[in-house]
Formats: C-alpha cells, sequence, structure tokens
C-alpha cells in the first residue's frame, strides 16, 4: 500500500497546489513534511497567484472569491469571457453574520452584525482565530475599524468610538487602540480636526491604514459656510497619530463616490463619481509615490458611464469597493443595484479602456429591515501570512462553548 511518505515530492506540491487556501490548516496538520511543504509551496506561490484569490463580505457572510479577468479585453473580437466564483466559508462563519471586514498582512478583521458588536481576528492560512472583547457596544452602528501594524511587525486594530449621548445631547468621538501583544484596548490622546464618514473604510498599506477624510467645518455667524474638498488622511500604527492631509487628485465632496483600494503592499488607487447627476465618468488614479506624509498621483482609468446604462447612473457613494488589475488595465467596481420594484441584486462593474464597461451579476440580495447590504471586498488579493494570533486561553473555552 502506498504511504504518502511514499510520494513524490512534485506530486506532492501537485496536490498541495490545488488546496483552497482556507482549507490548508487542515493540510499542515497532517505530518510534519505536509507543514513544511505546504508554507514554503504556498509562500512561494504567493507572487503567482496575486490577482486570483480575495474574501468578500456578501449579504453579511463572509465569503472567498476568484474573479477571473483573463480574456475579458480580446483585441481581435473574441468572445468575453468572465468566471467569478464566490463560495461561503464554512466553519464558524456559518454561525454569524458580519457585517465590516478588513485585510492587512494576510490577516482579516471581522466586525459582526449584532446588537452588541463582536471583533474576530482571523489567520485563514495558519487556520487560527482570536476572539477581542471589545467593551459595550450595544447600538454603535457608525463605530469604524483598521487592522495595521508597527515598525516592530507588532499588530494592532484601531477603533473610532462614534457615540450620541442623549441626556447630555453631545456626540462622543473617541480613538482606541488595541494590541495584539498586550490583548488590551487604551485610549488614545487624539483631538481631531477632520471628520471621517462611517461608510469610509479606509485602505491598508505598508501597515498603516489610508482614509479618505474632511476638515472640521467652522460655522460662520450667518450660518453660511464653505464645504472644503476632502483629502487622504493616514493613520501610521508605529506613532499611534494621524499625520497631515494629503492631496487627493480630484475635488471630493460629500454624495460624490469616492472609495481607496491598496495594490499589493506599494501602492494606492482612488475612485471618484461626482455626485451630479450631469456627469458620469468614473475616475481611478493610482499612486506613483505614497509615504505617510507625501503622496503623488498618476490617472489609471477614465470610464464615461452614460452609454451604457444612462446619464443618471452613478455608483453608490456608501458602500464602494473595488480593486484594480494594472497589467489588464482594468477594474472592478462592486455594487448594490436595483433590479425591480422590491428586488435588488449585487454586482461587479468591469470597467477598462476605451469605454469598456460590462456588468457581471452576483445574486439577489435582498433588502431587509436591517437595511441594505452592499458588498465588500478586500481590494487586495490574499497572501498567506505566518502572523500568529493564537486565542487567549480561557476566552477560546468560552467562545468554543457560546
Amino acid at each position: 500500500m502506498t504511504m504518502m511518505s511514499d510520494l513524490s515530492q512534485d506530486l506532492l506540491e501537485e496536490i498541495l497546489s490545488r488546496v483552497p487556501r482556507t482549507s490548508l490548516g487542515a493540510v499542515r496538520s497532517t505530518c510534519k513534511r505536509w507543514n513544511t511543504l505546504s508554507k514554503d509551496r504556498i509562500l512561494c506561490k504567493a507572487e503567482e497567484t496575486r490577482d486570483q484569490f480575495r474574501f468578500i463580505m456578501k449579504k453579511y457572510k463572509l465569503c472567498s472569491m476568484r474573479f477571473d479577468l483573463n480574456g475579458t479585453l480580446n483585441e481581435d473580437g473574441g468572445t468575453e469571457f468572465v468566471d467569478p466564483s464566490i463560495k461561503e466559508l464554512g466553519h464558524f462563519f456559518n454561525q454569524v453574520k458580519i457585517s465590516k471586514v478588513f485585510q492587512c498582512d494576510g490577516l482579516l478583521l471581522c466586525v459582526t452584525k449584532e446588537d452588541n458588536i463582536r471583533l474576530v481576528v482571523w489567520n485563514p492560512y495558519l487556520g487560527q482565530i482570536r476572539w477581542i472583547e471589545s467593551g459595550n457596544t450595544n447600538y454603535r452602528l457608525f463605530d469604524r475599524y483598521a487592522i495595521g501594524y508597527d515598525n516592530n511587525r507588532k499588530h494592532k486594530i484601531l477603533r473610532f468610538l462614534d457615540y450620541y449621548n442623549f441626556n447630555m445631547k453631545h456626540r462622543f468621538l473617541e480613538y482606541e487602540i488595541y494590541d495584539f501583544s498586550s490583548n488590551s484596548w487604551r485610549v488614545l490622546d487624539i483631538a481631531p480636526r477632520w471628520e471621517i464618514e462611517s461608510y469610509q473604510r479606509g485602505a491598508s498599506l505598508k501597515g498603516n491604514t489610508y482614509f479618505i477624510a474632511k476638515e472640521k467645518i467652522v460655522y460662520e455667524e450667518d450660518g453660511e459656510f464653505p464645504e472644503p474638498p476632502d483629502n487622504l488622511l493616514c493613520f501610521d500604527f508605529t506613532t499611534e497619530s494621524f499625520g497631515q492631509f494629503l492631496p487627493l487628485p480630484f475635488q471630493h465632496y460629500l454624495y460624490d463616490a469616492g472609495a481607496l483600494s491598496s495594490l499589493g503592499d506599494e501602492k494606492l488607487a482612488a475612485l471618484f463619481q461626482c455626485g451630479d447627476t450631469d456627469l458620469s465618468e468614473v475616475e481611478i488614479w493610482v499612486t506613483t509615490m505614497i509615504e505617510t506624509n507625501t503622496v503623488s498621483w498618476n490617472p489609471f482609468l477614465k470610464v464615461d458611464m452614460e452609454p451604457h446604462y444612462g446619464r443618471s447612473f452613478m455608483f453608490d457613494y456608501y458602500g464602494g469597493s473595488f480593486f484594480i488589475d494594472e497589467e489588464k488595465k482594468l477594474a472592478v467596481v462592486f455594487q448594490f443595484d436595483e433590479s425591480g420594484m422590491t428586488r435588488y441584486e449585487d454586482a461587479a462593474y468591469i470597467i477598462g479602456e476605451n469605454g469598456y464597461v460590462k456588468k457581471v451579476r452576483l445574486g439577489e440580495a435582498p433588502a431587509n429591515q436591517g437595511g441594505y447590504c452592499f458588498p465588500s471586498v478586500c481590494c487586495s488579493s490574499y497572501v498567506p501570512s505566518l502572523v500568529q494570533i493564537n486565542q487567549i486561553v480561557g476566552f477560546k473555552k468560552e467562545r468554543e462553548e457560546e
């Protein structure tokens, strides 16, 4: 009888290359040889598969997604081919609803959709999960989150506490940081001179997170005030502070569609569509250089949506997420569309050069009493990580019992 130890190196590598990354934890526990080989095989292949595998939150479920863009644009006018494959994840993700998902350094931060919000961090490659105590978050739907790491590769979570005290009739905004190494939250001494809308997710780059932000408005005595355009703002997880305003490559205001995306760990992309119904062009820009306090941009794509869907078509300012393929000169924008009077659907719009636009339907997405669920994609392809996030003993048992 043939044993696993009898299999050739080439055959083992072929087997491992066909295993979904979300199932690698089970493979690695088979034997020491498979554990070592899977690490070497997957990590060395990460660059080759960088544009094939992502995570997406759809209908409050965390899913894995492969979006094949090969053949999308055929110079010879041949048949277009787009094959999105989206699969709901099993394990404990079947037991909870996810409202937000963020990705950094091979780790996923998930925010549950519950009255008392909970946080869970997952390393898909190692199969490790850590539940994080988040305090009393009852009904705080507008809290914002980000995950990153400092110069010592210590991973942290940033949280904006955004709540309204009805007794004092005052809105409070507080910033907290969670340190994985100490398993504790700390309040940051930050007096913001900016505002970041609750729907702005931010984008992770080199361990830091970038947001679209605006200056706080100073009201004039006559009640009129000028609305300043938005800027780019970086939170540095090493200094645990925000940097200075950086310029966006367009004039972005409230109700304009605007979103950020990262290309690996080197570049940032920005999407813009003006909220004016007379303007239907979509712009995408990519950084040529970016640090915490400096940035420069180059145009990547500009596409007019009017010939395809009419002048009134606009990507939703509230739920925008996208990723781009630099080599193929394509962008994929995810949208929540109306497909009838009472029906809704998730969709992906592929846009490219020379006015190319193609809509890919991703299935029905009915609205409910909890509001609309916009599909939210992790902009970077998933790259395996060896970061250890072992669950704290005791708290793990409590969650397992739940």
